[in-house]
């Protein structure tokens, strides 16, 4: 008589799914990280694929408390849904060792960190926020709701349909991510991307001039119309960004420092009237 085989159905997967969205960062520490938001997304994956086999229910629950760092909003998911696939062919009966499951893990762990991260944080984000930005500062108390519901609609509307997608092609989407050098090309042209949206934000969103003037006899010479502007557009705003960016990059000052700075700045500066 055939073993009787086991299958998720999709109310499990969507479990899954919400239960590593919502856990995936709520405990965190140096030895083991977002493992347990990630094994609260695979836990009752677990509980049902190894409902009748003891030893493979707590082995799979020692391998999805291994460490585990990888974002986690918008392409992170993808790496649950290779790990139930797996898990579920595995309980069938196919010949999966679980270190091959680990494996997977931790070889995806950093590649998808990496997209995720840059297309979230570097050009998802800074569009979404400049809009809002934009609401705000013509008053609309919209701007505030815009910003989270867009965003939260757009991490789980894409995570949402990648991990899907990725459970229904198990094994394979991992042959097809690391062939052609695709990583590679997906790895460009988001790091382009953000590089160019992060410049346009930069361009319309930091302002700064100065009211002083250079006076010779009876004539007055203004150093932003007259001089900076002439030199180059905007040219101001341009060496801040640049030297916040020098701070933070190649001096490694601390973020924290760099905004009391620039409170600092921009008070003083106000006060004294050059800026």
């Amino acid at each position: 008589m055939a073993e009787k085989k086991v299958s998720l159905t999709k109310k499990d997967l969507n479990k899954a799914y919400w239960q590593f969205e919502r856990y995936a960062q709520a405990c965190c520490s140096y030895e083991r990280l977002q493992a347990p938001g990630f094994f609260c997304g695979m836990r009752n994956v677990i509980e049902k694929l190894y409902a009748d086999d003891e030893e493979g229910k707590v082995e799979a629950c020692k391998r999805h408390m291994e460490f585990y760092n990888s974002e986690f909003a918008l392409v992170g998911p993808v790496i649950l849904g290779i790990a139930v696939a797996m898990e579920e062919e595995k309980a069938n009966g196919a010949e999966i060792d679980g270190q091959a499951i680990s494996a997977v893990k931790t070889s995806l762990m950093g590649p998808l960190a990496g997209i995720g991260d840059t297309l979230r944080q570097g050009t998802l984000i800074p569009i979404i926020g400049s809009i809002a930005i934009s609401l705000g500062q013509s008053g609309n108390l919209i701007a505030p709701f815009f910003y989270m519901i867009v965003t939260l609609a757009l991490n789980w509307g894409i995570s949402y349909t990648l991990y899907h997608r990725v459970y229904q092609q198990g094994n394979s989407f991992i042959a097809n991510f690391f062939t052609g050098n695709r990583m590679e090309k997906i790895m460009t042209m988001i790091t382009s991307m953000g590089a160019v949206t992060i410049g346009a934000l930069a361009a319309s969103t930091v302002k700064l001039s100065t009211p002083l003037q250079l006076t010779f006899g009876e004539k007055a010479l203004s150093l932003q119309t007259n001089i900076f502007d002439a030199v180059i557009l905007n040219l101001l705003p341009f060496a801040a960004v640049m030297l916040i960016y020098w701070l933070i990059a190649k001096k490694k000052v601390n973020i924290n420092k760099v905004i009391v700075g620039i409170f600092a700045v921009c008070i003083i500066g106000g006060l004294i009237g050059i800026i």
